[in-house]
């Protein structure tokens, strides 16, 4: 599309056929999209004044046809960005240079997100485990309970790690004998996750 040229629906309909041929965004004016809804605008404004039947119809089979090419123009474009940013998440270097700055956003949010993603899946999992262990809860040492303590549970099934009441995390394990807040001990009671001994 020349820089110059000026948007209808005869060079939409082109860039458009020449975004559905193409395997890398095609080259379109720098202001492409604020001068495209511009232009919807100004066909929706041509709707509103129009006092034609006829003409009224013709206007408004415009604007829903233009809308639907501009939809067809954004979506063709942001796929290629899509596959661009998992290409270069997979150490490709895709074809960027026509895209313009707005689009450029996208592409860099997109593989952002996407190492954001790997690193999590393929990287935090193994640090959670080496070196983020949840806090156990302390066994009782029943000889040096004091009287006035949390309830003492036995634990009858493995748990989840949780946040408790007091801002620990908890994992539970079958056959602990523990000390746990009151607070805490009595939804885990009724759910037959521990036993009361004392």
């Amino acid at each position: 599309m020349d820089e110059h040229e000026e948007i209808n629906y005869k060079t939409l309909r082109r860039i458009q056929q020449g975004e559905q041929t193409s395997s890398v965004p095609t080259k379109i004016n720098v202001n492409f999209y604020q001068n495209l809804s511009s232009y919807i605008k100004t066909i929706e404004q041509s709707v509103e004044n129009e006092k034609n039947p006829l003409k009224l119809k013709l206007f408004a089979d415009e604007a829903q046809n233009t809308k639907k090419i501009a939809n067809s123009i954004y979506e063709l474009r942001e796929k290629k960005i899509v596959q661009a940013a998992l290409a270069t998440a997979r150490g490709a270097t895709p074809d960027l240079s026509n895209l313009l700055d707005i689009e450029k956003k996208l592409y860099n949010a997109l593989v952002e997100q996407i190492a954001i993603s790997r690193r999590e899946i393929f990287e935090e999992p193994i640090d959670r485990y080496s070196k983020k262990q949840p806090i156990s809860p302390p066994v009782v040492d029943q000889s040096k309970r004091d009287p006035n303590t949390n309830p003492i549970v036995r634990v009858l099934e493995n748990t989840p790690e949780f946040i408790g009441t007091d801002e620990k995390t908890y994992l539970l394990c079958k056959e602990d004998v523990i000390s746990l807040p009151r607070e805490m001990t009595e939804p885990l009671l009724k759910k037959g996750v521990v036993k009361q001994i004392k």
